[in-house]
């Protein structure tokens, strides 16, 4: 136990030195965008909170597969904590978004492929939680639920790919220049802040699935004491 809190404590650490060096990065290593201007610099941790979120329900798509498969409690505590920190970063996904978007596209948001995608997305997030919370330790509701981390899995792949396959205003990250060779759109500055964000915001996402899992191991603990003692 002790060696588990000093690995969690240790990441901790990790993924506020990211975000203290991803901030430095974003606004003061990256050059400001030509076009779009400082609001660009949002991109950064626009981006970082969208990988989160989708590693979160690529996370919770295996752990609920395990449960399913298992029924075993430990997995069914992993997938409710990633479906939840998958509300948190696909807000805050959804949110830097709509901040970016409102100086440079004119508009808070647009039906667009990508944006539609990931709001279905938030929406599977937001769905399993209330199911959850109708019923949290009803057994036949958690293997229900479980279900919905497919369905989010599922539109991972649509959330990358729909820039390509549906031209739109979001803009498409990398591709190839007019010799067909493999390039960034953006600048070698630009991505390793980039980079940098990613990695904090995936940081951070892991020390506070590290803490709320463990934070439900307790939560049922707790109940099993109660139900032990109250008979």
């Amino acid at each position: 136990m002790t060696g588990t809190r000093q690995w969690s404590d240790y990441l901790g650490i990790a993924a506020f030195i990211g975000i203290a060096v991803g901030l430095y990065f974003a606004f003061v290593y990256a050059p400001t965008e030509a076009t779009m201007g400082s609001i660009q610099r949002i991109f950064y941790f626009h981006m970082g909170s969208n990988a989160a979120s989708l590693t979160s329900i690529l996370v919770a798509a295996v752990t609920g597969a395990l449960y399913l498969k298992t029924s075993d409690a430990k997995y069914d505590r992993v997938s409710y904590a990633c479906m939840e920190l998958g509300v948190l970063f696909g807000a805050i996904s959804l949110g830097t978004g709509m901040i970016w978007a409102r100086p440079v596209w004119g508009t808070w948001w647009t039906w667009e492929a990508r944006l539609t995608a990931f709001l279905i997305l938030w929406l599977v997030y937001v769905a399993y939680i209330m199911l959850r919370l109708s019923a949290r330790d009803d057994v036949t509701i958690a293997r229900i639920a479980a279900v919905f981390t497919f369905v989010g899995a599922v539109d991972v792949p649509f959330i990358i790919v729909a820039p390509r396959l549906w031209k739109g205003l979001h803009p498409v990250l990398f591709g190839t220049d007019a010799g067909g060779e493999f390039t960034f759109n953006i600048t070698q500055p630009m991505l390793v802040t980039l980079l940098i964000c990613i990695v904090a915001m995936l940081l951070l996402y892991v020390f506070l699935l590290v803490q709320r899992a463990k934070l439900a191991k307790l939560e049922t603990d707790v109940a099993e004491l109660r139900e032990r003692y109250a008979s």
